[in-house]
């Protein structure tokens, strides 16, 4: 990818493209306004998504001398996935359908993780785009526990299993989608030296954890849990740690009373309990297992996972969407090469993000925090879920990305950067 100089005058289009991509992050749930039918279909997330690349591509369409490539770390195992995307549309029993996957989980987001990577150049470029982030997910919180008020206000029935959500299909995609949010608000709640971005982090990370809560996701629980002992264990003085670690522990107390709360994990390890997420889990992780024995390779293709499960669920069952587990997806839906890739990016970006961390200071360290926790979010529910195939989350992974990298090659001192990732 060619990474343009900075220069003393920046292009309208690109300060109006940097706009488009803060829009964009902010609409991120919009996906689910969908128009047309197969074959043309698309939603307003990608329309946005367009519209910023076109944006992009206009303002930096001249000068060509002044555009120089930069490396990431990141490109073998991006190519590599790309490279599995395509062997998985030919695959697919479905080509039409897998191509449309490829395009929206896979062309986009990495467009956009490129284009963020050269807009965000000044502490301002930066706050520009995570303020896209913080009113998107904010908002979207709120909607969340609005639906919550009109339940309880209406005395409607709740089933604990199918909490009351705004857009989505499922209360557990909204938890999929707010975890990276709380990660990075936590981290500007912790450690940002600027007042405005930490009251920022404050006011936006109440809402989310409700939100999250509301939720009532096992997998968002553990996620939580999670996420809270990393605050405990990266937080150097041991004051501060005893604090957070009692506020943690006191909170999640407060939490368990909530009804629909316990209701919720109740028995949950329980190996007797024929509710619990482990018993559930297992049957739909040993179907996905038989099928790539036969297919241990090439896995279904994209866009194929239900068709090809057919043939090995049970009688009378239906094969899920996906296996409920990150890894086992990328390996069933991309082959053995796309789980290869995706382990090798998803642990780079988890290395160079707490390598980075460890010596940041400023805007960085809050950053670094919240993108490399997050990292570990997706990778903790992903063990239980597949925190990636879906427009949002898909884009929401990638921009994650480009904050994290930009913040290396910009915010973090030379001294401090791997040669690999200078500009």
């Amino acid at each position: 990818m060619a990474i343009t100089v900075p220069t003393a005058r920046e292009s309208p289009l690109i300060r109006l493209s940097r706009w488009s991509l803060a829009v964009t992050l902010a609409a991120m749930p919009s996906y689910v306004a969908r128009v047309g039918t197969r074959p043309i279909r698309t939603n307003l997330l990608e329309a946005l998504i367009l519209v910023t690349i076109a944006l992009y591509v206009a303002g930096r369409a001249r000068p060509w001398s002044a555009w120089r490539p930069v490396r990431t770390e990141l490109e073998i195992p991006t190519a590599l996935l790309l490279i599995a995307g395509l062997i998985s549309i030919a695959v697919s029993t479905d080509h039409l359908g897998a191509l449309g996957f490829y395009r929206a989980y896979f062309i986009e987001p990495i467009v956009l993780f490129y284009i963020g990577l050269d807009l965000m150049r000044k502490p301002d470029d930066f706050r520009t785009v995570l303020g896209g982030l913080a009113v998107g997910t904010t908002l979207f919180a709120i909607l969340n526990l609005g639906a919550w008020a009109i339940a309880l206000a209406t005395h409607a029935h709740i089933e604990i299993n199918n909490a009351p959500e705004a857009l989505y299909t499922s209360p557990n995609s909204v938890a999929l989608f707010l975890e990276p949010a709380v990660a990075v608000a936590a981290g500007f709640a912790l450690y940002a030296d600027d007042h405005r971005d930490r009251i920022a982090a404050l006011v936006c990370l109440p809402l989310l954890l409700a939100a999250m809560i509301g939720s009532l996701s096992r997998g968002g629980f553990l996620t939580l849990a999670v996420l809270g002992l990393i605050a405990v264990i990266t937080l150097q003085r041991t004051r501060l740690k005893l604090a957070l670690l009692g506020a943690g522990v006191v909170a999640g107390i407060v939490v368990l009373q909530i009804p629909f709360v316990s209701s919720r994990l109740y028995r949950q390890f329980d190996p007797n309990y024929p509710s619990n997420t482990f018993e559930g889990r297992l049957q739909i992780w040993s179907d996905p297992f038989r099928m790539l024995r036969d297919h241990p390779f090439f896995g279904s293709g994209l866009r194929a996972y239900e068709t090809v499960m057919r043939s090995y669920v049970a009688p009378g069952h239906q094969p899920e969407l996906y296996p409920h587990n990150l890894f086992l997806a990328m390996w069933v839906e991309l082959g053995l090469l796309g789980l290869i890739a995706f382990v090798w990016l998803l642990g780079k970006l988890l290395w160079v993000g707490w390598s980075a961390y460890s010596k940041a200071e400023g805007l960085a360290k809050p950053l670094l925090f919240g993108s490399s926790a997050a990292f570990i979010a997706i990778a903790v529910h992903g063990m239980f879920d597949t925190p990636y195939y879906n427009n949002d989350i898909s884009v929401e992974f990638w921009l994650l990305a480009a904050l994290e990298i930009a913040a290396i090659l910009v915010l973090v001192k030379p001294t401090t950067r791997k040669p690999a990732l200078q500009r």
